[in-house]
């Protein structure tokens, strides 16, 4: 069978859903148009009795129509059938006539005579509504279009609101034997066994075909009734036959099975009379179509062919050829004969094959169909949803050439054999195959993927022996693999072991085998090993790399870890312990806080530095050298011991930055500094401060803080020609001087600015500097977790 071309899967079940959709939509239509057909002709006529009588247009009568519609809440076919009706004398009028005398007559004795009506019975009451029936009945028979639906029809519409449950219409045939062609609500098995009535046969259809007139048979609780005949064919409480006739010639029969009271069914026998010569005319008319377009023929005809359709699990539709064109020669189309009960999904019979499943017309397989019936060789093909089911399931077709037609059947794409293969499919692509050891067996039973694993032959069908198995394992590994054997036979439940097969070199396969045992409930004794085999050689070879991996990650992580201590150890070094002034000499409290970056490993280089000098000032400075890692805390040892160094030299704060941007620029170390380097003189009590690349320093008085204002210069590094400025801040007892880093503030999202530095500085204005600085640092959310920063504080005494 050929397979689903994927790459056009998705443009054909688009084009497939279109088609289906219009074929839909126009089956629709079709129907309501003959749904119309059916009820049009009764309303013409009663319009054609309104023009004449009242004297208007045929618009006004039909107005006249729908109002009396809408004022009675009826249909307008049943108004319509009601008022042609009136014209038709076919409702029985007088209570004391029982039956029309062609009701009565007979051409021939008959077995079983007419039952006349039980004596001292009442009156016959004439059953309403008869007339309109009748034109609606006509309407309806009209749209028939085979015997069956002829039946179908004569029941739904003229006889079922009448109480009758069951149809059966029969033809004459030359020899005088009754041939059932249609029937409705008779089991299969029922009208089987009455296919074809002899003559000599004397059931009340025949009876009735013969002349015999209308025959009835009562159940025996009716009242002056008599046991039912053993040749009644359709079910209920009474059976009639009523003979069908064209012009003076009874082409058949038909019987009727009714559930209500006798007296309703009597009180109906003209209407039967009028209906059985409708019948007649149409049932003559769908034969006839029956033998100009072949369909279901002996012995496709026959009902217990059609149940052995029926009892099938699969849908099947029996289809005959459509030929047409100028020659009427070539085979256009099949038309549907019989569809079992897994096909049928309302009334399919008598329709085009095309029309039903447009989707094996998209699919290609409908071209296929015909060539079956053309060429006598039977088809296998598939095609994609052309149920109608909606989903992107693909079917398999099959049609056999079957009379002048086909037999068509299909199934979803999951039956057994295609679940074996798919599931072939799946263990090919995964690497994994099955293997089963039974008790007592010589060998073991391998999956044809099981055998490619172990290098043997995948189209071998005899068991595999142990000696074989193991000559498969390379030498080194068959040790191992004996024991994995003998602990599962020893009494272990599962096991696994990974082995290599093939030489042992780099080309081994590596083979992961998985089994379970499985053991008798009663006696507990081993029954048979089962098991998966799996190609890991692709994981195995990965793991090996992985495992090389991590031990590379490992060994750069121990480096790491030893060079974040040692530099951790030198800054903490250069940092922990500065130059303390004291206390009676220079008149500073002073705090200072180092903060790490929370989650990066490496440190930075951000610093500060307070000393005091042999002129009583003091100097405090804090720094941030570009980079991490031990090379910025080289870089911020060097930058802040150069610093220290020049304040001995008598420069100002804006000298010795020129000083530390002209080294820095002629080391061409690559590297740049952010600095605000200050010099407070105790004697005047202010503080001489200039920046490079660094915020102005902060200045909390009387509890409100503020940034002071001054020159800051570029950073230090970047250009050789740059001059600073110093700028001298006044200061007063209780006056506190911030100085920080810009990882202080500079965090994610940039939710650091210096508005909330000099808030939180406010909040604890009256504080300790050292609880002073940690609050600031929790205002602004803690340790920057991706730069290290700094934080230094001092205050001049009240009384200075």
């Amino acid at each position: 069978m050929p397979e689903h071309p994927t790459s056009d899967r998705a443009a054909r079940v688009d084009e497939t859903a279109v088609l289906r959709e219009a074929v839909d939509r126009l089956r629709a239509e079709a129907e309501g148009l003959r749904r119309a057909m059916r009820t049009r002709g009764v309303i013409e006529q009663a319009k054609g009795m309104l023009t004449e009588r009242l004297g208007c247009t045929p618009d006004e009568a039909f107005g006249h129509l729908v109002r009396l519609s809408q004022d009675t809440n009826r249909r307008l076919a049943d108004i319509a059938a009601g008022l042609v009706g009136l014209a038709v004398p076919i409702e029985d009028t007088a209570g004391d006539q029982e039956v029309p005398p062609r009701a009565v007559e007979q051409t021939r004795p008959a077995p079983h005579p007419p039952t006349p009506a039980p004596p001292g019975s009442a009156p016959l009451t004439p059953v309403p509504g008869l007339a309109a029936r009748y034109h609606l009945a006509a309407s309806a028979l009209a749209s028939a279009d085979t015997p069956e639906e002829l039946a179908r029809l004569l029941h739904e519409v003229a006889m079922a609101p009448l109480g009758v449950v069951a149809v059966v219409l029969g033809l004459l045939e030359p020899d005088g034997a009754l041939v059932l062609v249609g029937s409705h609500g008779v089991e299969s098995r029922r009208i089987s066994q009455w296919q074809r009535i002899p003559p000599e046969v004397g059931v009340p259809l025949v009876t009735a075909a013969h002349g015999g007139g209308l025959v009835w048979e009562f159940d025996p609780d009716d009242v002056g009734g008599r046991p039912p005949e053993t040749g009644r064919i359709v079910p209920g409480r009474i059976a009639c036959a009523v003979p069908l006739r064209r012009g003076d010639r009874i082409i058949g029969a038909m019987s009727l099975g009714w559930g209500g009271p006798a007296d309703r069914a009597r009180a109906a026998t003209r209407y039967l009379d009028a209906l059985a010569g409708l019948v007649a005319a149409h049932l003559l008319r769908v034969t006839a179509a029956d033998s100009t377009e072949p369909g279901l023929v002996v012995p496709g005809g026959e009902y217990w062919f059609r149940d052995v359709l029926d009892a099938m699990f699969e849908p099947v539709l029996v289809l005959s050829s459509v030929r047409e064109g100028v020659s009427a020669g070539a085979i256009t189309d099949l038309r549907v004969g019989y569809a079992n009960a897994r096909a049928a999904a309302g009334p399919t019979v008598g329709r085009r094959l095309s029309e039903l499943f447009p989707g094996l017309v998209a699919t290609g397989a409908f071209a296929g169909i015909l060539d079956a019936v053309a060429t006598g060789v039977r088809y296998e093909g598939w095609a994609e949803d052309f149920t109608g089911a909606g989903s992107a399931v693909i079917f398999s077709v099959r049609a056999v050439p079957f009379l002048d037609g086909v037999l068509l059947t299909w199934r979803p794409r999951n039956g057994a054999a295609e679940r074996a293969a798919r599931l072939g499919e799946v263990q090919r692509l995964a690497g994994v195959g099955s293997f089963q050891w039974t008790a007592g067996s010589r060998g073991v039973e391998l999956s044809d993927e099981a055998l490619r694993l172990l290098g043997l032959d995948s189209g071998r069908t005899s068991p595999v022996t142990s000696a074989e198995a193991l000559a498969c394992v390379s030498p080194p590994d068959r040790a191992a693999v004996r024991l994995f054997a003998g602990r599962l036979l020893g009494g272990r439940r599962s096991a696994a072991l990974d082995f290599d097969v093939g030489p042992a070199d780099s080309s081994a396969r590596t083979v992961r085998i998985t089994a379970e045992t499985v053991v008798d409930p009663g006696t507990g004794r081993l029954r048979a090993v089962r098991g998966v085999l799996q190609d890991v050689t692709e994981w195995h070879r990965t793991e090996q790399v992985m495992a090389g991996m991590r031990a590379r990650l490992a060994e750069q992580r121990r480096r790491a870890a030893a060079e974040h201590r040692t530099t951790r150890t030198l800054q903490t070094a250069l940092m922990a312990a500065p130059s303390e002034p004291e206390p009676s000499r220079s008149g500073l409290d002073h705090a200072a806080r180092y903060l790490p970056a929370a989650d990066r490993p490496r440190v930075g280089g951000d610093w500060y530095d307070l000393a005091e000098l042999p002129d009583d000032r003091v100097l405090l400075a804090v720094g941030d050298v570009s980079g991490h890692g031990l090379t910025a805390a080289v870089g911020m040892s060097e930058l802040r011991h150069a610093l220290r160094g020049l304040c001995y030299t008598g420069e100002g704060p804006a000298g010795m930055l020129g000083r530390l941007n002209a080294m820095l620029c002629h080391q061409g170390s690559h590297r740049i500094a952010s600095v605000l380097c200050g010099l407070f003189d105790p004697a005047a009590r202010a503080l001489t401060w200039s920046a490079a690349g660094h915020l102005p320093p902060a200045v909390m008085r009387d509890g409100a803080a503020a940034l002071t204002e001054g020159p800051t210069g570029s950073v230090l590094g970047a250009l050789p020609e740059t001059r600073f400025r110093d700028t001298v801040l006044p200061l007063g007892p209780g006056d506190t001087v911030l100085l920080w880093t810009d990882g202080l503030l500079n965090r994610r999202g940039g939710t650091g600015r210096p508005d909330h530095l000099l808030r939180a500085a406010e909040e604890c204005a009256a504080s300790d500097l050292a609880d002073c600085l940690d609050h600031i640092a929790t205002r602004l959310g803690g340790p920057n977790p991706a730069d290290d920063s700094c934080l230094l504080a001092v205050r001049l005494r009240p009384g200075r």
